[in-house]
């Protein structure tokens, strides 16, 4: 007698996601960049860590989680992720070439290419970047030899117009963010503090205000072009795009509160490297905003930072509630994400990946 077929899904785990990703992901990346011309290809090889090692094939590392989320998006929405891949590699370029130039703007260039190179070399390297970004968008090939024409698509001639917007649209918004990022580096803390209050007694300051914008224009932006470029090359509608891209943005912020944890109280329990460097991140911006005034004016020193400094500095933000503060709003964050997910109505398997990707994403030590 038959019965009712039952329906199996086999999911596989955040690992397997990421290594998936980064085989497919990661030889087209790396012929994309062999096309550059030295000393271009240098400087991106050196951005990229593979001066000192060689991958390929099976043995390409895992992803990053924005190749991975890029990917995941074009099945969610019933595409075929192996179309998303030159969307990947792009989002790829994209990163590295803003990594080039946060480290420029922070002045932070240890074990970046502009440690190696110099300033203008790196920044040259980084611009080279990205236009090879919006030659793999345009194309559709991350590996073709120059000169090439556009990749024919059924029913979509040339370019992806909404693709290049999309890239078009994240550049705009990081370079803005760079903009907000050389301002805040340039103003004394103690000079954009105008406190106004929030919920739960704590005070929000044009510092913590800025702060919040330049996350958004920086990593929000990044990571919302990498779900959106993912779900068009999967055929979604535009509902579907719009809603993984606020998927993404939102998960970038809570990604950057996260990573501005960790560059505190790192993933061993030691005190991270941001302090030392004095960068104004997120839980920095947060104590000064609830009233720290000693880690103001510890920011607005030029002395390098004795051993003593940086853990009264960890201290001090900790007992502001800065530390917990920074942890809800990553929940906060990373739950409006996960609503957007859902109402994008993706697949099950991909929703599932999807999730579990961002939780890794914003996994932070106890």
């Amino acid at each position: 007698m038959g019965g009712a077929t039952a329906v199996v899904i086999v999911l596989r785990t955040t690992d397997d996601v990421l290594r998936w990703a980064g085989r497919l992901v990661d030889p087209p990346l790396r012929t994309a960049i062999g096309r550059l011309p030295e000393p271009s290809r240098e400087v991106a090889e050196l951005q990229l860590g593979w001066h000192h090692r060689t991958w390929g094939g099976e043995d390409a590392p895992a992803a990053s989680i924005r190749s991975a989320v890029t990917l995941v998006c074009a099945d969610a929405v019933g595409g075929d992720p192996h179309d998303a891949v030159p969307s990947a590699v792009a989002v790829e370029l994209m990163h590295h070439w803003s990594a080039i130039r946060r480290d420029l703007v922070d002045e932070h260039p240890d074990g970046t290419a502009w440690s190696v190179v110099g300033a203008e070399p790196a920044s040259l390297g980084g611009e080279a970047l990205l236009a090879l970004a919006f030659d793999v968008i345009a194309t559709g090939d991350p590996t073709h030899s120059s000169p090439a024409r556009p990749r024919q698509r059924p029913g979509r001639p040339g370019p992806d117009r909404a693709m290049l917007r999309i890239l078009g649209d994240a550049v705009q918004e990081l370079l803005h963010g760079q903009h907000a990022s050389l301002a805040l580096r340039d103003t004394p803390p103690l000079a954009r503090t105008q406190p106004a209050p929030v919920g739960g007694g704590e005070e929000r300051t044009d510092l913590l205000r800025d702060c919040l914008a330049m996350v958004e224009q920086r990593t929000g932006a990044l990571f919302g072009a990498a779900c959106a470029l993912g779900a068009v090359a999967g055929g979604g509608d535009p509902a579907q795009v719009e809603r993984l891209r606020l998927f993404g943005v939102r998960l970038g912020l809570a990604v950057q509160f996260t990573e501005d944890l960790l560059g505190i109280w790192g993933e061993r329990g030691g005190i991270g490297p941001d302090l030392r460097r004095r960068r104004r991140s997120l839980p920095v911006a947060a104590a000064i905003a609830a009233g720290a005034d000693e880690l103001a004016a510890l920011f607005e020193g030029r002395a390098r930072l004795s051993d003593a400094d940086v853990e009264r500095a960890a201290k001090t933000i900790e007992q502001s509630g800065a530390r917990d503060w920074c942890r809800r709003q990553a929940e906060e964050l990373l739950s409006q994400a996960l609503l957007a997910l859902d109402l994008a109505s993706p697949s099950p398997t991909a929703v599932a990946e999807l999730v579990a990707l961002a939780r890794r994403a914003t996994a932070t030590p106890r």
